[in-house]
């Protein structure tokens, strides 16, 4: 817990009032870009896969996942390169506590696809990672929250008002958010498959405080 760190100093300039902002429980979302090696050797095992489709019940259109949920557990190496990766993203964040790669699946987008909006549960972060080859017609990916219970429309949107967020994919790109963030692939026009690769992760040791100490295997 913080009692306040810097916030951000902004004038009005039209009344001269003088104000200091701070974004309380910021919701990280963490962008790299791991090595070409990485994303060589994942398009060459998701050229392999067989896919598992939504149901068009589900709120997806022509959105699939591979039906192995363990993908990088056959390729030690590559899984340990990618958790030292994220363990480095989430030490900027603060986070120096050992983590674990639970699962991990590839999805496919095909043209004229979504997925539904959704978020990870038994998880605590989640990563997304962009291997294969996209243009300008592939889909976005969309974090949303639920909206205030009154909501205005601010004049402009920015990182304190806006209740949406959208990455196009680049190959190689990682993101790295909290499980909890609700997200889903855009309705696109992908003139090709758009892949990714997307896992979970866990904390590894003890975990909490007081009565709520936990310690993961």
């Amino acid at each position: 817990m913080i009692d306040m760190f810097q916030p951000f100093q902004v004038d009005d300039t039209e009344s001269k009032v003088h104000w200091q902002i701070t974004p309380l429980f910021p919701k990280p979302i963490s962008i790299s870009f791991v090595k070409e090696e990485a994303c060589k050797t994942l398009k060459e095992q998701a050229d392999k896969i067989n896919w598992f489709y939504d149901t068009p019940d589900s709120g997806a259109i022509n959105n699939g996942v591979s039906a192995d949920k363990y993908i990088l557990d056959s390729d030690e190496e590559l899984k340990e390169y990618l958790l030292n990766f994220c363990a480095s993203g989430l030490g900027m964040l603060g986070y120096t506590n050992e983590i674990q790669m639970t699962t991990s699946w590839f999805t496919v987008t095909n043209e004229n696809g979504m997925s539904r909006p959704h978020k990870h549960t038994n998880s605590w972060y989640s990563g997304v990672l962009y291997f294969d080859d996209y243009d300008d017609t592939s889909s976005l990916i969309h974090f949303s929250q639920e909206l205030q219970q009154i909501h205005v429309e601010p004049t402009t949107h920015n990182y304190m008002n806006s209740s949406a967020f959208r990455v196009h994919p680049m190959t190689g790109m990682l993101l790295l958010f909290p499980s909890e963030t609700m997200h889903q692939v855009l309705h696109g026009l992908n003139t090709s498959d758009r892949r990714s690769l997307a896992f979970n992760i866990m904390p590894k040791g003890q975990t909490g405080n007081a009565d709520s100490t936990y310690f993961y295997q």
